[in-house]
């Protein structure tokens, strides 16, 4: 572990809704999935984290994640348990959030820019000065993600499973095709802008998930805190990282990070319903 980790450079992360000045408008193969295609391959492979451990239900190189799918509203009904998530709209809301690093992607915003601007010993003294025994060990956490991942924090939690709902609501038909495309693209572009290696990702991804699992645990604070600083909770930092170095279907060793994407404008549909969805919300 190093303390002078440096984030890929990166500014706000362009609007959905907004179209660019992408010289390629109009030209309907730029949303056509093709696994030929290294763009789309790494649309994919953005998703390899949430599925490496569902891979008895869950296929990387699918599309829509499953071989067969003989009851789409079936599984459409599991989100609504496990997500909140009945209607198109709030599939396309709740992606959108995740897009944007707005779920949990964001959390301790402040407190990693501000870790990256006071020295360890620094740090420490602060952890010290705090007397509640809970706040030094999440502080000790932070630490630990900082050191690993920088400013970044948990954003690849939300952009991994944001890529997971845009494919889950394409099998579902919840997403067209063409916002499968560009979503897929977005979440990659996102992804290539707040991290540097595959690594990184990953890194990102399963401390969110750690902090995840902790934040929702029913178990008290105090008692949870000894495995957030340890392996983690049920799929632990070791077993995740095993498990993908030992998947030979695991498509990130074969996939440079620095994969060219395409520039795509919003399909239509999606700018609609975004705009349907800001509007309800002023």
């Amino acid at each position: 572990m190093t303390d002078n980790h440096t984030s890929p450079q990166h500014g706000a992360s362009p609007d959905l809704t907004t179209p660019n000045s992408n010289p390629n408008k109009g030209t309907a193969s730029l949303y056509r999935f093709d696994m030929a295609l290294p763009h789309c391959q790494w649309w994919l492979a953005i998703t390899s984290p949430q599925i490496s451990y569902n891979r008895g239900a869950l296929d990387y190189d699918i599309l829509e994640m499953r071989q067969r799918l003989e009851d789409a509203n079936a599984w459409a009904a599991e989100f609504v348990d496990s997500w909140g998530i009945e209607t198109r709209r709030e599939w396309h809301q709740m992606i959108y959030r995740l897009a944007m690093g707005e779920v949990h992607g964001n959390m301790w915003e402040y407190e990693f820019n501000r870790r990256g601007f006071v020295s360890a010993k620094q740090w420490q003294d602060r952890l010290n000065n705090n007397g509640n025994e809970v706040a030094q060990g999440e502080m000790r956490y932070l630490d630990v993600v900082y050191r690993h991942v920088g400013s970044a924090g948990f954003r690849a939690w939300d952009f991994c499973r944001g890529s997971f709902l845009v494919r889950a609501g394409y099998a579902v038909g919840k997403v067209t095709a063409e916002e499968c495309a560009f979503l897929l693209n977005y979440l990659s572009q996102q992804a290539q802008r707040y991290f540097s290696s595959w690594d990184h990702y990953l890194q990102s991804f399963i401390f969110g998930r750690n902090y995840w699992e902790y934040i929702n645990d029913e178990d008290d604070d105090i008692d949870n805190i000894p495995y957030l600083l340890s392996n983690g909770f049920h799929v632990g930092f070791s077993a995740f990282f095993e498990a993908l170095d030992n998947d030979p279907d695991s498509p990130i060793p074969a996939l440079a990070w620095d994969t060219a994407l395409p520039l795509m404008e919003p399909p239509e549909s999606l700018t609609a319903i975004l705009n349907e969805i800001a509007e309800d919300e002023k």
